[in-house]
């Protein structure tokens, strides 16, 4: 039937059709070696891999839009589920899903599965049991559902694996129930996930690479997503089979050093780019990143970060050394124009040769008087009276008649001596109106010689001032006849009296207690000081000198007060005046970091008159450094512990500098010659006395004085212990006085020491061994007319009554709760005294109007910033700290994309607070006791608060940049600079004000260790449990804020496949994507209330300090 040719093509046929057969057999069983065992599953479509037999065009519009539906309805899951972590929907599905007609996946998986794929995609009740079982669907695993359940677990329920829904499912089913999808189950296309427990397929997000996975013998595993099949079901592996975080899928996610740009395609990172997990695309190296070799997983910035850190250390290099030569340099330009305007002075002044004329001739008038002035008038007493004259008191009252003590013989001087005093004094009121008038005349000569328009440039000004200074020197060397009645240029200035306010402080039985304990400090004190005059304040220690004067100048918080003290006869708060009081405290209260003329300049111009010219201002801070010796140094820094200045002495005189500068009406100075030599101590005095003449009432404590300063006194006060006065009255008539009470001072002996050695009780009544020193008030008190108290008067009886009280108050023992309650009833009681003058206002009498709110805010800026610019050494090691804690923290923080960098952001939390807030602890401590000076002075404290911290706003900006500019090159995350450069810089301004309220309120000690507690406890807290009340105490720490603000902006970078583990992150720690601004403005609202604390603490703590 065959012919030859068609049988020969038979058995040709044959032959291969059996071994072909048997060929494919063999590779079958070697196969089935190498894979699990199939089962009898319906025929694949087609094989993945394989080329396509033929090429698919575009995806039909409609599944396209079914495959549409599905992923709307992904991201409104995702949405809803996890709102917080997700700031758009629409940006973020369209960085998370790749939809288009003419992607790859969608097409490849059309042509291993045919058009019916899009079945296999997952319907919304599907998508909502995925997601709300997302945390339990690998472990334990998922809830049983319609599909997957212990009674039923077709092939479609592995992982990886998916089906086809019943034919009978109708589009019409309900949206909650999971349909009946277990037919035709295949493996998952590549490029989808297929979930354990659901039989449907979803797209895996872009970023993450999902191909087909491949089983892997010795683990029994599919990798790389690492999951296991049913060894019953005899299934091969398909494609992913979960989308979660990344450490509970890693396999998914692209992995580092390779980018996919799409889900089915990996691409290694090329050369001169990084590509990080999870990327989409490859990035490009910045400048100086090392990006050599091929699969960079991140760019390498720290050679640029070393390249920034020799730069920034240059640029600190070059501040250290050059700003003192800076300010040098300006330094220099003032001297020069100040030198010039000084010899040009004198030169102008060499003209006036008849005006000098004139003063010869009137000095050498009231020389010679010898018949008229008897030589058994003092010196020293005509000068008093002169003054006294001038300045409109009667002698009489510095020089009453002694009065007959009982049981005391006093020397009285004879009348006819009074009238010869009196004629002799007449006669030399006339000679000095003669000399006034001589005064005048050249006054008015040297007034005319003045430009009509004031100076106004530097060298102008310098010119106007040293061209005074000068004509007061030449006046006094003009007038060395009368150089013990008049002092200098000052005449002029008595008889007008300068335009000051004149104060008389009068004091009636006076009695100061402190609060605490009810020690009596001082003891029924009365008497007056007087303006035109100079009055010392001595007596052995503990007698109350100082807490007079402190009491006079109504700085007594915390004490009670009993007695008078009247004010130009007239009751009142001597806190009226306070603007035109000086007081010179016994501590050298000086800024360190200033020059001489600084500190005095400064003193000037938030205290003189703000109508006062500067060239006037010029003129009177002139005068005082001529006057007190300080020209040579004035350009000198005061120096600080660290730092050496000018000498103690010289420091002393600075600090009596500072109040004379204000030209007061009352000087109070608490020992201003103590560590002074003879010299200086005298240049004091000379101002002391030149300030007097001008009408200031001049009140100073003094120790054991040489005779010659002594003498320089116009009145001098003794108190012996127990605050008790023993004299106050002229230094011409102390002598006498005590020689009244049989006290002679022996030769060779100062007569100041005798005095104070008799108040101590070391020196013996020389008639009297049995001489009782504590019947000395006594005496004064019976010489003055006073009314004796009655422990002076019967002493015995009082220590009867003190101790009979004694016995009652042992009878009546208090228990340790009743001492207890006690002393807190005076601690508070005390505090609230503080707290009250904290408000107290009283209304300003001084006559005075010194600069307001905004002068004194610019004047102190410009000090403060002025003494910031000396200080490089500290700025340079802050710096440098910081520049060493951003490349620790950048190197060995914890810093992985699994917890979007959180743990790596705690640990620069607790960097940058301790570190700046120990640094922050220096611009309020270190200037404290400068503040209670000043505060007691009148100046505006919120100015001096508001300064400070606006002058700390450069620190506030550049340590947020120094520490990011070793952390982020060392480190590179994800998030931008300028966004880690805002939240440091809030944390920053944050922690800032936390420092003011502990450098305010604390000693330094507990201040420093408060500054490193703080932070750790406050970050602790934060990582720590966050069960019950502890999650509201961290809710309240700023760590707290910061920490979520840093995660929020790295969170936002984490986008596509990361959606999961951001949402993750932000799930665990209750954060939200859209708070970022929100924790912004709360560590600023916090930094605002601290300083606001701050503040507040400036009122009211060590008010008493700042009285």
């Amino acid at each position: 039937m065959f012919s030859p040719m068609g049988l020969r093509f038979m058995i040709i046929l044959g032959v291969v059709l059996i071994f072909g057969s048997s060929s494919s057999s063999v590779v079958k069983q070697v196969n089935a070696q190498n894979s699990p065992p199939k089962s009898d599953l319906p025929p694949q479509v087609g094989v993945f891999g394989d080329p396509p037999p033929d090429p698919i065009g575009l995806i039909p519009q409609s599944l396209l839009d079914k495959f549409r539906q599905s992923i709307e309805d992904i991201t409104t899951q995702i949405a809803n589920n996890y709102s917080f972590c997700i700031q758009d929907v629409n940006a973020d599905k369209e960085s998370t899903f790749d939809i288009d007609q003419k992607s790859d996946y969608l097409r490849n998986c059309v042509r291993t599965q045919g058009l019916s794929s899009f079945d296999r995609v997952c319907k919304k009740a599907e998508i909502i049991y995925y997601f709300k079982h997302i945390r339990t669907i690998k472990f334990p695993g998922p809830p049983p559902n319609f599909n997957c359940n212990p009674q039923s677990w077709p092939a479609a329920c592995e992982p990886g694996w998916s089906g086809l829904l019943d034919g009978n499912v109708s589009d019409s089913a309900p949206v909650d129930t999971i349909p009946l999808r277990v037919q035709d189950p295949q493996p998952c296309c590549p490029g989808f996930f297929c979930p354990r427990g659901l039989t449907c397929m979803m797209p895996c997000p872009l970023g993450a690479y999902c191909p087909t996975a491949t089983f892997n013998v010795t683990t029994g595993s599919c990798e790389p997503y690492g999951y296991q099949l049913t060894p019953q079901r005899n299934v091969s592996c398909g494609s992913a089979d979960l989308w979660l975080t990344f450490d509970q899928a890693e396999g998914m996610y692209c992995e580092a050093g390779s980018f996919c740009p799409s889900t089915t395609n990996k691409t290694v990172c090329s050369s001169g780019c990084y590509c990080r997990a999870g990327s989409e695309q490859e990035s490009k190296c910045s400048f100086l990143s090392q990006c050599d070799g091929e699969r960079t997983e991140s760019q390498n910035l720290k050679a640029s970060g070393i390249l920034l850190l020799v730069v920034i250390f240059v640029f600190l290099l070059v501040v250290y050394n050059c700003s003192d030569q800076l300010l040098h340099i300006r330094q220099r330009r003032k001297s020069k124009a100040r030198d010039t305007a000084a010899r040009e002075a004198r030169d102008q002044l060499s003209t006036h040769l008849t005006a000098a004329e004139r003063w010869r001739v009137a000095a050498m008038k009231a020389i010679k008087l010898p018949g008229d002035i008897s030589r058994t008038l003092s010196r020293k007493r005509t000068k008093s009276m002169v003054e006294n004259a001038v300045c409109g008191h009667s002698t009489k009252s510095h020089h009453k008649a002694t009065k007959s003590v009982p049981d005391v013989s006093l020397v009285k001087e004879p009348q006819d001596v009074e009238d010869q005093e009196f004629q002799l004094l007449k006669s030399v009121r006339s000679v000095d109106e003669e000399l006034a008038n001589t005064v005048k005349d050249y006054e008015v000569k040297s007034e005319s010689t003045k430009p009509t328009k004031l100076p106004h440039t530097r060298t102008q000004i310098y010119k106007y001032a040293y061209g005074q200074i000068e004509k007061e020197r030449q006046s006094s060397e003009q007038m060395k006849g009368l150089g013990d009645v008049v002092s200098s240029h000052g005449f002029r200035n008595m008889l007008d009296a300068s335009g000051r306010l004149r104060i008389e402080l009068s004091f009636v039985d006076l009695s100061l207690f402190l609060k605490g304990s009810g020690k009596r400090i001082l003891s029924h004190v009365s008497g007056k000081f007087s303006p035109c005059r100079v009055t010392a304040v001595m007596g052995p220690s503990g007698a109350g000198k100082t807490t007079l004067l402190n009491a006079l100048a109504g700085k007594y918080t915390g004490s009670r007060v009993e007695g008078q003290v009247l004010i130009n006869g007239k009751p009142g708060s001597i806190q009226s005046y306070q603007k035109i009081i000086g007081f010179v405290p016994q501590d050298d209260i000086v800024h360190g970091t200033l020059t001489v003329e600084e500190n005095l300049w400064f003193s000037a111009k938030y205290r003189l008159p703000v109508g006062l010219s500067k060239p006037d201002r010029v003129l009177v801070v002139e005068r005082i450094i001529n006057t007190l010796g300080l020209s040579h140094i004035r350009d000198s820094l005061v120096g600080t512990v660290e730092k050496r200045g000018i000498s103690g002495g010289q420091r002393k005189r600075v600090n009596v500098a500072m109040e004379l500068v204000i030209e007061p009406s009352l000087l109070i100075l608490d020992e201003p010659t103590s560590g002074l030599d003879s010299t200086s101590s005298r240049l004091v005095l000379q101002a002391l006395r030149r300030e007097a003449l001008t009408g200031v009432n001049v009140a100073v404590v003094l120790h054991q004085p040489s005779y010659g300063l002594f003498r320089m006194f116009d009145d001098v006060m003794f108190l012996a212990k127990g605050g008790w006065t023993v004299y106050l009255g002229s230094v011409d008539n102390v002598e006498e006085y005590f020689q009244g009470l049989g006290f002679h001072v022996p030769e060779r002996i100062n007569p100041p020491d005798y005095f104070m050695d008799v108040l101590e009780g070391v020196e013996k009544h020389p008639s009297d061994p049995n001489f009782d020193i504590t019947t000395l008030p006594m005496v004064w008190m019976r010489y003055k007319g006073y009314n004796v108290p009655v422990e002076l008067e019967n002493p015995l009886e009082s220590h009867q009554m003190e101790t009979t009280r004694s016995g009652r108050m042992a009878a009546l023992r208090k228990t340790f709760s009743q001492d207890v309650f006690d002393d807190l009833k005076v601690h508070l009681a005390m505090a609230w005294d503080s707290f009250e003058s904290s408000f107290a206002r009283v209304k300003d009498l001084s006559g005075r109007r010194t600069p307001g709110f905004f002068s004194q805010y610019r004047l102190i800026i410009k000090r403060v910033a002025k003494q910031r610019f000396r200080e490089p050494r500290l700025f340079a090691q802050d710096y440098i700290i910081l520049l060493l804690a951003g490349i620790c923290m950048g190197i060995t923080a914890d810093w992985t994309d699994s917890n979007l960098g959180a743990k790596g952001y705690t640990y620069t939390i607790i960097a940058i607070s301790l570190l700046v807030m120990i640094a922050s602890l220096r611009t309020f401590q270190m200037d404290k006791i400068n503040f209670w000076r000043e505060s007691a002075s009148g100046i505006n404290r919120l100015s001096f608060f508001l300064a400070k911290d606006t002058v700390d706003h450069f620190n506030t900006v550049i340590r947020p940049l120094v520490y990011l500019s070793m952390f982020y090159f060392f480190n590179d995350p994800r998030s931008d600079f300028s966004a880690n450069f805002m939240i440091t810089l809030g944390l920053v301004y944050c922690v800032t004000g936390i420092a003011y309220i502990l450098a305010i309120f604390m000693n330094p000690a507990p201040a420093q260790l408060s500054s490193v507690f703080v932070p750790v406890v406050a970050t602790l807290v934060v990582i720590g449990s966050r069960d019950g009340l502890m999650s509201k105490i961290a809710d309240l720490s700023f760590a707290e804020w910061a920490l979520e603000a840093y995660v929020i902006s790295n969170a936002e970078k984490y986008t596509g496949v990361w959606l999961i583990t951001r949402c993750g992150v932000m799930a665990n720690k209750g954060y939200r994507i859209g708070d970022k601004y929100y924790c912004l403005a709360v560590l600023f609202v916090y930094g605002v209330a601290a300083r606001i604390v701050a503040l507040a603490c400036l009122f009211l703590c060590n008010r008493k300090r700042q009285k």
